[in-house]
């Protein structure tokens, strides 16, 4: 064995001291459980306690990591700093030095976050030599994930340029938050483990994205949050107030509880400067909880004669012990060197673990319960029996269906969405009753009621009818007489054709039709989305089932709405011509609209005359006698008398109609819309969801198997309990 070998076992942390005692033993079996913690992917459920590597580009952290962990790092590649490594050292005082290089993924091409998983790449090395080309490899397959990362693991990389893209890839990212994992173990080996991050660059190259300097600011803040130690790589060439990654290490650890000062390249300072930078080093400025350490790494001249690890860290002894003024700080001795910082990394890091072990096997619990309430949350997985409760399915949804129809208890919703329909439909039924003047458009009507509304009096109006809006266009006497001269024939006198009512009394149904329908519109609309309501709920969770109800109730819905207008048409057409056997209610109409008019042309100068009269008849025990009725005997016939009884039948007979209108059209929709399509669902889904047929299992397979999105949701939650799981395991079993 080399002289340098031995020197490095004998003297070396792994013989003897930390590596040798009981509290090292536990420390290694600390770092082990987070690695091992790690791999299983607890990250992204638990702080798990780490230590990152920060410093700015050129900050010598490189050369800090290669004393660390006792290997080379790629540097002329330019690629060692767009992805961070992660090292997890342990001892084997009985096996040899063996490296296993890992690609951790925990986002995808796009930077998105994706489940964490760690994949071997390559196999076991044995020799160093060959580790700085494999890491250089990793690092390409993370920056070009577009290719198989195994495509990768021969691949000549001196055969790029930098920057350029190995052959077969669509595109190189600059940065990436995977990880290149190194499980590396050994007799020279501490136990230890930390994350090497990309050193901050406050500029880019030429032709690279400007938003990489925010990147990589982004990447150390998040990396350097919770229970993190933060070795901060200081280059004692520049003033530390000028270091940017000085300033992330305080921003995330204000009161330096976490921070560990590596002081780098002491080699570099100028005459005068040693004092302010011995000021930093005992705790006299820039204090920190855990201090600083100084280390002297390789210049570039000694790693172009590429010294060996040995040879480099006896050089950094005889650096201190031969350089004024480290040379006699003989109290600070124990914060100079690798060698001291590996040893105190070590203990750090297994306290670190050691303290946050309670509250990690808290918060995997917490998450574990987390996790198995998502899952109960779930619906439950496709059953073995699917026709069976693909039938158990299609019967309760019926029967809500009749429920709503019928307006059940807690099922109100659809019937008082009907109601304003049907009040609309009376109002506007109503507005389109006859709005007859009882006098000529140029009639003197000085001294008669002028102020006479063109309605009738209260007593001829029903309940509800004084809200209504008057649609029709008002008619004059002599509008009527001319209405009725247009339809005269070989009539004697005094007869008015019948054709000529009939004609006048379809005017004012002319709009009938168009408000008939509009009140069903309204009615199917409502319906349609309180039954779209209904399948989301009960089919909701199967996207093809859900799709295939959809569209046979729309079917069904679509032939009960055509018949149901089929039948709004034909009972509008009943109308034509008019007929009534409600003769007793027709008569008593037609009086109080005749009287109405009479009166309202009844000179005011007759009045005394005609009250008189009119008590006369009483005292004769003609109370029946009406004011308009007696004014004939009085004044005489009215020469529009004629006019005056077509005016009054009209409107008479516009109220029969109407009455029956109002109550027919929503009984219609009721029964041959509503109530239909509530006594044909069921038998509807099941001959259309192809229920009933010999292969209805198969069908129900089809239709009750899982939807992708939720089979993949449920694969995710069940593999993270099982992650979780496993992770419970080894928190609650460590010690045992």
């Amino acid at each position: 064995m080399p002289d340098g070998a031995k020197g490095a076992r004998s003297g070396g942390v792994a013989s003897g001291g930390i590596s040798a005692s009981d509290y090292a033993a536990r420390t290694r079996r600390l770092i082990r459980l987070i690695k091992d913690l790690r791999a299983l992917g607890a990250d992204s459920e638990l702080n798990l306690p780490r230590i990152a590597v920060i410093g700015n580009q050129s900050a010598g952290k490189s050369s800090l990591v290669e004393a660390i962990s006792q290997i080379t790092v790629p540097r002329a590649s330019g690629t060692c700093t767009r992805c961070p490594m992660e090292c997890r050292m342990t001892f084997d005082e009985f096996g040899p030095w063996q490296c296993q290089i890992l690609i951790r993924r925990e986002t995808d091409a796009d930077g998105n976050n994706i489940p964490v998983k760690e994949d071997k790449f390559g196999g076991v090395l044995y020799d160093k030599s060959e580790l700085e080309e494999m890491l250089r490899r990793a690092q390409l397959a993370i920056l070009n994930p577009s290719l198989p990362a195994d495509s990768l693991l021969d691949f000549d990389t001196s055969a790029l340029e930098p920057g350029e893209r190995p052959p077969g890839s669509d595109r190189q990212l600059q940065f990436s938050n995977n990880v290149v994992c190194l499980d590396i173990s050994g007799p020279d080996v501490i136990d230890l483990a930390f994350i090497d991050l990309p050193g901050i660059i406050s500029y880019v190259g030429e032709g690279e994205d400007p938003n990489n300097i925010k990147a990589v600011q982004d990447m150390v803040t998040r990396h350097i949050q919770g229970n993190t130690l933060i070795l901060l790589t200081i280059t004692m060439r520049d003033d530390i107030d000028n270091q940017g990654a000085a300033r992330f290490a305080r921003e995330a650890d204000p009161d330096g509880m976490r921070t560990i000062g590596v002081l780098t390249k002491p080699d570099t300072i100028q005459q005068g400067e040693a004092e302010s930078w011995l000021r930093v080093l005992n705790g006299s400025r820039h204090a920190l909880k855990h201090g600083y350490y100084m280390t002297k790494q390789p210049s570039p001249q000694e790693l172009d004669e590429k010294v060996s690890y040995e040879t480099a860290r006896q050089r950094e002894v005889a650096f201190f012990g031969n350089t004024s003024p480290w040379n006699v700080q003989s109290h600070l001795r124990q914060r100079m060197g690798t060698e001291n910082l590996t040893k105190e990394l070590s203990k750090l890091l297994g306290s670190l673990i050691n303290k946050a072990l309670p509250q990690l096997r808290k918060d995997s619990k917490n998450s574990y319960a987390k996790i198995e309430k998502l899952l109960a949350d779930l619906p439950p997985p496709p059953s073995d029996d699917p026709a069976s409760d693909l039938l158990r399915m299609v019967t309760s949804f019926s029967h809500q269906v009749g429920s709503l129809i019928e307006g059940e208890e807690a099922f109100e919703r659809l019937l008082q969405r009907c109601r304003p329909a049907y009040l609309r439909l009376k109002h506007d039924i109503r507005g389109t009753a006859p709005r007859f003047m009882p006098f000529m458009k140029n009639e003197d009507t000085k001294g008669f009621d002028v102020d006479w509304k063109i309605e009738p009096d209260v007593s001829v109006l029903e309940e509800g009818d004084e809200g209504c809006r008057e649609l029709s266009e008002v008619m004059h006497l002599d509008d009527v007489k001319k209405h009725i001269e247009k339809s005269l024939t070989r009539e004697l006198p005094f007869n008015v054709p019948f054709k000529a009512k009939v004609s006048l009394i379809q005017r004012f149904f002319a709009d009938w039709d168009e408000h008939c329908l509009r009140c069903f519109d309204d009615v199917s609309d409502a319906c349609a989305e309180e039954l779209k309501a209904l399948i989301n709920a009960h089919f909701g969770e199967y996207t093809a089932l859900l799709d295939s109800v959809d569209v046979t109730v729309e079917e069904l819905s679509g032939r009960r709405k055509k018949e149901t207008k089929n039948r709004i048409q034909w009972m509008l057409a009943l109308e034509n011509p008019p007929f009534t056997n409600n003769t007793h209610y027709f008569i008593e109409y037609r009086q109080k609209y005749l009287d109405r008019y009479k009166e309202a042309r009844q000179p005011p100068d007759d009045t005394a005359g005609l009250e008189q009269l009119l008590k006369s008849l009483k005292d004769m025990g003609r109370e029946d006698v009406k004011k308009g009725n007696a004014a004939r005997f009085l004044t005489g016939s009215d020469a529009h008398e004629e006019e005056l009884i077509v005016m009054a039948e009209t409107a008479a007979y516009f109220h029969v109609a109407y009455k029956r209108i109002i109550d027919n059209i929503p009984r219609i929709i009721d029964h041959d819309f509503l109530k239909s399509i509530a006594s044909e669902m069921q038998k509807t889904l099941m001959s259309g969801l192809g229920l009933a047929g010999d292969d209805g299992f198969q069908i129900a397979s089809r239709y009750l198997a899982e939807d992708d999105d939720m089979a993949v949701r449920r694969k995710d939650l069940k593999n993270k309990k099982e992650r979780i799981r496993g992770v419970m395991d080894k928190l609650y079993r460590f010690g045992v």
